[in-house]
């Protein structure tokens, strides 16, 4: 893992008595008074922030379905996980009818905390929690074959919850699952665990009608705009190589890659719709 980022934590700090420093003169006195007095602007020690890393596991349970229109989609499920040395914690602020303000939780070693805001999101009237938008970009991108485009689809989560235990040796990765479920005012991924998006689940589909046979890449990005804090950036895709031919209505995984360390001890079964 890379260094911990570092955050400035204050705390208030006692002096020793004064006549300890009387050999320093008058103006040190005066000096070691006023920073007394200063308390917790001068003296401040450094708290590591436990910041969470997003990672995602190359898309798995492929499939090819045509939809009644007509429309052909390749259909996969997606589990990211947080590889970091904390958990990702999104807390609800103040909302509206349709929009609701979110901040990210960071929690310090010390057991200390701040929130920083992550966006405006969706708020579901119907499913009583917020909606993180644009929590994923999947992208479908020719290999070998001639004529093709790139096809796109961005995943908005219907909250984010501990699903699948991922690695449990990480430090502070819990046995159990925290965040089990949709909170309305807070959802989160423990340090070592995944969220798992099943196949069957809207968004989890590209549109590839009329898409020339050939080899593909699909590659999902969680946190494409970067709206969360993380301690690391560069490691939030995985890729995975394709063989698909629309005209036999089959896709064949060739290979696949994840940025990054290995992801511990496999995937579980996910959830249902949530």
């Amino acid at each position: 893992m890379e260094p911990r980022p570092q955050h400035v934590q204050i705390r208030d700090k006692s002096l020793r008595a004064v006549g300890q420093w009387a050999p320093l003169g008058l103006a040190a006195l005066t000096l070691l008074l006023w920073v007394a007095l200063a308390g917790p602007a001068i003296s401040a020690e450094l708290a590591s922030e436990l910041r969470p890393n997003l990672k995602a596991l190359p898309a798995d349970e492929l499939r090819l379905e045509t939809d009644s229109a007509g429309r052909t989609y390749l259909r996969f499920s997606t589990t990211t996980w947080n590889g970091g040395f904390g958990p990702l914690e999104l807390v609800a602020g103040d909302r509206d009818a349709a929009k609701q303000n979110i901040h990210q939780r960071i929690h310090l070693d010390d057991g200390s905390y701040y929130d920083v805001l992550a966006g405006t999101f969706e708020w579901h009237e119907q499913h009583g929690h917020f909606h993180f938008e644009d929590y994923a970009l999947y992208t479908l991108q020719a290999a070998d074959a001639p004529g093709a485009s790139e096809r796109t689809s961005s995943k908005t989560t219907f909250c984010i919850i501990d699903t699948d235990r991922i690695n449990h040796k990480l430090p502070g990765a819990p046995k159990r699952s925290v965040y089990r479920t949709c909170g309305s005012e807070i959802q989160g991924m423990s340090v070592g665990w995944g969220d798992r998006y099943p196949y069957y689940l809207a968004g989890q589909a590209i549109d590839v009608t009329d898409l020339p046979d050939g080899d593909y890449q699909l590659t999902i990005e969680v946190d494409p705009k970067n709206r969360l804090l993380e301690t690391n950036d560069a490691d939030n895709t995985s890729t995975l190589s394709l063989r698909i031919s629309v005209s036999d209505g089959t896709v064949e995984e060739l290979s696949n890659g994840e940025s990054g360390p290995g992801n511990g001890n496999g995937r579980g079964n996910g959830r249902g719709p949530r």
